[in-house]
């Protein structure tokens, strides 16, 4: 188990508006992603376990709990620039 340091979990918490991942169609936040992980590599903060997950898989699906429906996830910044576009 890695065992973090304060700044490591400030920084965890932190989650700036260039790195927001929204759903394509409504722009929401509130998406989830099905992913693999690695159930014997995690760190555990504040007794919350964080998992290394897989990144040779090609199966990974989304959720958009807005749309409640499979959505293609967007960085916020495409997401900006396409609404500009179609209005």
């Amino acid at each position: 188990m890695i065992r973090l340091t304060k700044q490591m979990k400030e920084d965890i918490r932190k989650i700036k508006e260039q790195d927001l991942i929204v759903c394509q169609d409504c722009g929401e936040t509130d998406i989830e992603e099905k992913i693999w992980v690695d159930t014997n590599s995690y760190v555990s903060i504040e007794g919350e376990p964080y998992y290394k997950y897989g990144t040779d898989r090609d199966d990974n699906q989304y959720w958009c709990n807005k749309c409640n429906d499979m959505c293609h996830p967007l960085h916020i910044s495409e997401y900006k620039k396409e609404n500009k576009c179609t209005k």
